[in-house]
Formats: C-alpha cells, structure tokens, sequence
C-alpha cells in the first residue's frame, strides 16, 4: 500500500510544512499484490513540461459541469480554473465469447501495455538483494519562489528478499538515534517496486489511454496516460489525523524494445474540499544499474509534491539512489 502522510510545524512564525510519502513493504489482505516496494519518485520537470498534453476530453453534456484533467506537473503553480473531472465509470466487463467467437486481437498499443504488466511482476520476482545509498533533500516552497532548502537526510537501503530496511540515518551528515520514519519533517520509504506492481496489477482496474511517443533519458518511449479510481487504490494519503484512499492519474514511459518502465506520474484527483492539501503528486525515473555483474532497470531519481490548501506552501522532496551493489547476508548460529 502506498501512502502519504502530513504535518505542519512552525519556526519564527514560518509554516514549514512536512511530507511523507511511503509505500509499505506488503499490500491489505484484500489485496492480490503481496510484498513489494514501491517509489517516491523524482522527475526531472523539464522533461515534465516537454510531454505531449493528453487528448483533450471528451465533449460533455450540458448539464455536466465543465472540467479539466491537468497531467501532473511536480511544481506548485497557477491551478486550473476548471475542478477535476470526476472519476470515470468502471470499465464494463465484457461478456465471456462463445466458442464459435473468435477473442479479439490487441491493437499494438495494448500489446505493449500487456508487456509492460508481464515485466513488472517479473522485475519484482528477480529482483536481487541489493543495498544503495538514500539522498533526500527536503525543501520548502512558497508559490513562484524558488525552493527554500531545509536539509538532507541519507541512509543506506538495504533490499533483502523484497523487504527494504534503512540504516546509518543521518540528517546533514550528521549521525541520529532515530529511524528514518522517526525524524521530523518529510520523509518517504519504498521506492523499489510496489508503484509498478499496483499500477499494472489486474485489481487495480487501471484505465490506459495511450499518450503518443516521446523520449526520456536518451530512450524512445511510448507514453501511456492512467486513471485509477478510488476504490481500487491503494494509495493512502493522510494529513494529521486525516486520511483518504486517494484516486489518481498520471502518465507512464514504456520502452516499446523491453516493455520496462522508464518512468512514472502520479497526481491524486478529486481530493475531498475538507481535506487539508489540495495537490499530491509524485514522480520515478528509472535507469539501469549493474548488481553483481548484471544489469537491473531501478530507481535513480524520486521527486514528491504535496500543496496545503488555500495556501502557497508546499513541501518538495529530491530523492537520488546512488552505489548500487549486491547484499549479502550471513547467519552464524551458535552452540
């Protein structure tokens, strides 16, 4: 289950705001994903603002409110003046074909998109032991100003047998008695896997709705923008004492050759008018990164967003994983 969690906290009558965004090491016994990891993603907003905009929506009927579905921008700026479109229906599940009817064909972008399911279970499923080094910077953001920085949280992520722990937390390089989810301020775990297993994961009802081509990091790609409805999600979103199940959409990179994940958007939608923030967005890319003498596509950058609401303040997290290597462990037991 992903989740999001706020606070706020003052300093010389400052608002300094705090985010976390986390996605824990196994899903809720209802759900079929099991134990992943996911990602607090960040993105280079360049390469955000360089995307293709999604289809324009659909013409409404005139009783229906007019409405607008921004793609995720990872930078708090001028908000639509339209509200969010609502969710969209569920997907009619289509009647099971006689054995006279032959099943129909995928086009070629469904085709791809099915690849891309098929290797993100198999990413999680050979994913090695591995440990990496965790640079947060934390910032503050206030409107069009340029981030304020706060400090930089490191640890070291240790992925053994699809569980991730840290250790040896420090805040400016200085060493703390606290775990990572102990410290004040934004924090966020779980970048490895989970955000790709629950995008794709058949429960998840994820509506896909291909974006065009484009290019990331020097790789063609094709790009496919997402819906996925409240209650299918599994990512929490939680402001003190608030919480919510949040709806998102957002927009994936495909490498049309492998069918991996190159990076990924995420933006929560129709978030309820009493709750405290108003935008909550998150952002991966992913590189390739040699783990005992093979290659493995993981994160290399993580970026999360989160805006209070009627307010120009918001929390922005840079997250870089550096020195991937391979992590061994040994059991000695005694007489």
């Amino acid at each position: 289950m992903r989740s999001f969690y706020s606070s706020r906290r003052f300093s010389r009558l400052e608002v300094l705001l705090a985010l976390f965004l986390s996605a824990s090491i196994s899903l809720n016994a209802q759900s079929a994903v099991g134990q992943a990891q996911a990602s607090s993603p960040q993105s280079q907003p360049a390469q955000s603002a360089a995307s293709a905009p999604p289809p324009p929506t659909q013409s409404q009927a005139q009783s229906t409110p007019p409405c607008s579905d921004g793609r995720p921008i990872l930078k708090r700026g001028t908000q639509p003046a339209l509200p969010p479109c609502p969710d969209p229906p569920p997907a009619a599940s289509a009647p099971a074909p006689a054995d006279s009817v032959p099943a129909r064909s995928l086009s070629p972008s469904e085709a791809l998109i099915e690849r891309a399911r098929e290797a993100a279970f198999e990413f999680s499923e050979k994913l090695p032991n591995f440990i990496c080094q965790e640079f947060m910077s934390r910032f503050i953001q206030r409107g069009r100003a340029a981030d304020m920085p706060l400090d930089v949280v490191s640890a070291e992520i240790i992925y053994d047998n699809a569980q991730e722990s840290y250790r040896n937390v420090k805040i400016n390089d200085r060493p703390t008695d606290k775990g990572l989810q102990e410290i004040d301020g934004s924090w966020s775990t779980g970048e490895f896997a989970s955000t790709l297993l629950e995008l794709f994961h058949p429960d998840t009802h994820a509506q896909f709705r291909s974006g065009g081509a484009s290019t990331i990091s020097g790789f063609s790609a094709q790009v496919y923008d997402f819906q996925v409805r409240s209650e299918n999600s599994h990512w929490k979103v939680q402001s003190g004492s608030q919480t919510l199940a949040a709806a998102y959409q957002g927009s994936v990179w495909v490498d049309p050759k492998t069918a991996r994940v190159l990076r990924i958007e995420m933006q929560a939608r129709n978030i309820p008018s009493d709750f405290p923030m108003d935008t909550v967005e998150s952002a991966v890319d992913y590189s390739y990164v040699m783990i005992g003498g093979t290659s493995f596509l993981l994160p290399a950058h993580a970026e999360s967003l989160g805006c209070y609401r009627d307010t120009s303040n918001c929390s922005h997290n840079i997250i870089d994983f550096r020195n991937y290597h391979e992590y061994t462990s040994s059991i000695r037991i005694g007489p």
